[in-house]
């Protein structure tokens, strides 16, 4: 690395340190003073940092502090081990109650995509194995879309606009398609979908939520579409939702009240 690209690693380095230090909201001045660096250096560092959400400024009062996403990447680190070992038991318990590969998913909400977390294989040796730490956008695949469809209309937005084609080659989605798909999906309590991340695959998946609410993640299933039978799709529906309730519920979340259940629709396979 260059001095000049050094030199400013150490500068963001220093500032998310002061951040973390001193906590609640911090003027840019406040910044220079602590930094020993001129305004207007200080200003362009957070701008860069804002552009990432590391750091969010109130327009109120035009002061900075630490942003969502440094909250969330701090959070990660030190929940990792915690991650495992809360999802571990349920998504075994989950493979061998279908035999299938089943996963947890983490939202990324700086990306508007979703990463691989934990996996529990398929005995069979035909498989889709999705990979930890294997990355997508979040518009795509039964795992992405349940996530989606609890998300603000505005990420909705920008999740369908970035979208393109699938991992599987199918085109890009349309806006209006796409929220008809997510009232379906809360409507039913999981999402399902053929061949859209994986050819020839089918995936059920349900939304996890954290203890305050908010989208942590999603649990699913995906197995070949040689292996799957029509009459499989109400007992695969009702495994990843029950489990996907457990895990919440393991990270805390609460249900505001028992959702009524909804018998499980049979699947149609899309057409390309």
């Amino acid at each position: 690395m260059s001095e000049e690209a050094t030199s400013t690693v150490v500068r963001v380095v220093r500032l998310l340190q002061c951040v973390a230090e001193l906590g609640g909201e911090i003027s840019v001045k406040e910044f220079a003073q602590r930094l020993s660096l001129p305004p207007s250096t200080v200003h362009r560092l957070l701008k860069l940092l804002m552009t990432q959400g590391l750091i969010e400024q109130r327009a109120t009062t035009q002061r900075y502090r630490a942003g969502r996403e440094l909250f969330r990447i701090s959070s990660l680190i030190t929940r990792q081990i915690d991650i495992e070992e809360i999802a571990r038991p349920i998504l075994n318990a989950l493979r061998d109650a279908c035999q299938e590969t089943c996963y947890f998913a983490m939202y990324l909400p700086a990306s508007r995509r979703f990463v691989g977390t934990v996996v529990a294989r398929s005995p069979h040796p035909l498989g889709y194995h999705f990979e930890p730490m294997m990355e997508q956008k979040v518009a795509w695949g039964a795992v992405g879309r349940c996530m989606l469809a609890y998300l603000p209309d505005d990420v909705v937005a920008l999740a369908v606009a970035e979208a393109g084609a699938s991992p599987a080659g199918n085109p890009p989605p349309k806006l209006a398609d796409m929220k008809a798909a997510l009232k379906q999906i809360r409507e039913r309590g999981y999402a399902s979908a053929v061949g859209e991340i994986f050819p020839e695959a089918i995936g059920f998946a349900r939304v996890v939520f954290d203890a305050d609410g908010n989208v942590m993640g999603s649990l699913g299933i995906t197995m070949p579409l040689i292996r799957y039978k029509q009459t499989m799709h109400k007992q695969l529906a009702d495994l990843v939702i029950g489990k996907a309730k457990d895990l919440s519920k393991a990270f805390g979340y609460r249900e505001p009240a028992e959702e009524t259940a909804v018998a499980a629709a049979p699947l149609r396979r899309a057409r390309r």
